[in-house]
């Protein structure tokens, strides 16, 4: 534990201060990433000098307690929790087809009820998304554009939408045209649709261990056997175990998520995230890339996506709206290889006909007509916070041994607890505290994470989550001791 006791005379004014400020953040006045008072602010509401202020505020830099930002002030610091020894999985080795059972329905209907405290769904609150400008626009466009919104917007998406995803592709390092988007509803059906197109049924999907759910319904849907490979936490999927797979199996596609994946959080780096396009090249093996969370980082330039190292079109570039604007309105889209594009079109056409038109034009105006950006800066510091807020009530509250990934951006929080805790039923006891929560085994296809949970952070930080993660830590040492 830190401690302020850096002067042999304790009495001094400005080391009581910096014990006043400490104590302020650790009881969660000031939550990490948060803004503290100015010098003068604070040298007014205490009634010392500013240079008394200065020697606390320099005192706490120096411990790692704030941090000074540059024509902004000071903030209080993201500390590390813990030094994370990472996780890596070892799953099964051979491909097999996919088959759910009732335990996924009933988490995904868990899920959805709104009386339950909100650690399952990966669903950012509403108050954390901007909820009435996206209500303006489509008042808006309701009034000024009546028949465009009523009608079907036939073929790849409305084209002014097309057109604020192609501004927006720049930032993940790719220089893609509205002619090569294809709006879809939601991002589902663009994975969906970009996995029909590269495959048929019967073949070999390679996918990450643990992965999404809906990943894994999908290839069932699809008829499609799924071979997980090896993942770590801190890189994302591991590309050795990868290789010896494709070279092993005849696999036709690689399902991944290279940024803050779901539901580890892992972020590849740019250099691995290269070499798996390369090795993909290599072995005439498309990507089908969910980037559903890549502009969710906590800190620093949006992750390049895969698709931004892709010199021979083999990337299906999948995403939505649905984890920084809106879920509700089912809005994603799909860039695929150029040879896929009609065909992608034409499958659209047969499942869905065309997302909804007044939601595409809503979004296309709120794109152009409000700041974006700093919604995504806002976001991005409030999911941070969150993480923090999460991890360290995690950390006192769960039992000894438990692991948890420490992911720097998205809202997903991975724990790995002792072996012994079963996490069906901890899920199950979990209902029955008004608690909704993903058990692990959902995020493989032969039920492997059996002491593993997925915790949601996309929510109002309050009482009622605190409560609700002490009830789970509560829960997991009945059953660690039974």
């Amino acid at each position: 534990m830190e401690t302020l006791d850096t002067s042999s005379d304790k009495n001094h004014l400005y080391i009581q201060i910096a014990e006043r400020i400490k104590s302020w953040i650790n009881e969660g006045t000031y939550l990490p990433g948060s803004k503290i008072p100015s010098m003068r602010q604070l040298s007014t509401k205490l009634d010392v000098s500013v240079s008394t202020v200065i020697q606390s505020y320099q005192l706490l830099e120096r411990l790692g307690f704030i941090e000074a930002r540059p024509q902004s002030g000071y903030y209080v610091k993201i500390r590390p929790l813990l030094q994370e020894a990472g996780i890596v999985t070892k799953p099964a080795s051979a491909p097999r087809f996919v088959q759910t059972n009732n335990t996924f329905l009933d988490v995904i209907h868990a899920c959805g009820d709104k009386s339950l405290a909100p650690l399952g769904a990966a669903v950012m609150h509403q108050d954390l998304l901007p909820t009435e400008s996206l209500q303006r626009s489509l008042i808006k466009i309701s009034r000024e554009r009546a028949a465009d919104c009523i009608n079907y917007e036939i073929g790849a998406g409305n084209w002014q939408l097309r057109q604020e995803l192609a501004k927006r592709s720049i930032e993940m390092g790719c220089d893609i045209s509205p002619e090569s988007i294809n709006v879809t509803t939601g991002c589902m059906e663009a994975i969906n649709l970009a996995l029909k197109a590269v495959t048929k049924p019967g073949d070999i999907v390679a996918v990450e261990s643990p992965t999404y759910h809906g990943h894994i319904n999908a290839l069932e849907n699809l008829g499609l056997k799924a071979l997980e490979i090896a993942t770590s936490s801190q890189s994302g999927m591991d590309l050795d175990a990868l290789e010896e797979k494709i070279s092993k199996f005849d696999v036709k596609a690689v399902l991944v998520t290279p940024s803050f994946s779901n539901p580890l959080g892992s972020l590849m780096s740019d250099e691995s995230k290269q070499k798996m396009v390369s090795l993909c090249s290599k072995y005439n093996v498309h990507i089908v890339e969910d980037d559903i969370y890549g502009e969710l980082q906590f800190e620093g330039n949006r992750p390049l996506a895969l698709k931004s190292f892709d010199k021979k079109d083999i990337v299906m570039y999948c995403s939505s709206f649905s984890k920084t604007l809106a879920p509700g309105y089912r809005i994603g889209w799909v860039i695929p290889p150029a040879k896929f594009f009609d065909k992608i079109e034409i499958m659209k056409f047969s499942n869905t006909v065309s997302p909804n038109s007044a939601a595409q034009i809503a979004l296309a105006d709120h794109l152009k007509n409000n700041n974006y950006d700093r919604h995504l800066r806002k976001l991005r510091q409030t999911l941070s916070q969150n993480m923090h807020l999460f991890s360290h009530k995690i950390i006192e509250c769960f039992p000894e041994g438990t692991k948890i990934t420490t992911p720097s951006g998205g809202c997903l929080i991975w724990v790995e607890f002792p072996k012994g805790i079963n996490a069906l039923e901890l899920h199950e006891k979990a209902l029955k505290h008004k608690i909704s929560l993903i058990p692990g085994p959902l995020f493989s296809v032969t039920g492997k994470y059996e002491n593993c949970i997925r915790i949601n952070t996309g929510t109002l930080w309050n009482s009622n989550i605190e409560a609700a993660l002490e009830k789970i830590g509560k829960l997991a040492h009945a059953l660690a001791k039974k």
